[in-house]
């Protein structure tokens, strides 16, 4: 199995994990409109971003060991580290409301850690396949982390329909972005056009 196929499977399933957290965008809204379940609301859904930013992580770390360049491994490498750490940071701050304000700026450097990484392994992986829509789940990730960052600055309310549909509608689109893309180059071959280490020096000497 080339290095690669191993890299598109394992975002693949990081594209399932996305989706299935988003899919708690069904439940939060609902719970978040009682004013019993309000608390619970808040302190759920800084669990799920704290179990999904934990679970993404390790996969992206693993997941530097499918790729052959080394700027890509070591982006991932710390994206996955920054990523546990954000984690752990989140779950900390779930019972604690004083620090909820919190929230959104650790969301927007999970998510921009993200982009940066997936920038940079996207730069190599487009030479496989030389397309740009590598650059796809970046592009999401890059978004959301603004987004959530101008969110911070304006200290949005965290439990609201808004917020909720904006944090989980960002795993959906991660999600399902990186699931087409997945599905789609597992199928692909590399680009004709593409010329491996090995052919260079053949040509060099």
């Amino acid at each position: 199995m080339h290095r690669y196929e191993t890299y598109w499977i394992i975002t693949l399933f990081r594209g399932i994990l996305a989706v299935l957290f988003g899919c708690a965008i069904l439940l939060i809204p609902q719970m978040s409109s009682s004013v019993l379940l309000l608390p619970f609301a808040m302190v759920l859904s800084v669990l799920f971003l704290a179990g999904y930013g934990a679970a993404d992580s390790a996969l992206v770390f693993f997941e530097s060991f499918a790729l052959p360049k080394r700027p890509g491994q070591i982006a991932s490498r710390l994206q996955g580290s920054a990523g546990i750490t954000i984690s752990l940071l989140l779950a900390t701050i779930a019972f604690e409301h004083a620090r909820l304000h919190w929230f959104f700026y650790l969301v927007a450097a999970q998510a921009g850690a993200a982009a940066v990484s997936d920038i940079v392994t996207a730069r190599h992986v487009w030479r496989h396949h030389r397309t740009i829509l590598v650059y796809a789940s970046a592009l999401v990730s890059g978004a959301a982390s603004l987004y959530f960052l101008i969110s911070a600055f304006m200290e949005a309310p965290l439990a609201t329909d808004t917020s909720m549909r904006m944090l989980y509608g960002y795993l959906l689109g991660f999600g399902t972005v990186n699931i087409g893309l997945a599905c789609m180059l597992l199928q692909d071959r590399p680009h004709p056009h593409a010329i491996s280490p090995a052919s260079k020096l053949r040509h060099i000497h």
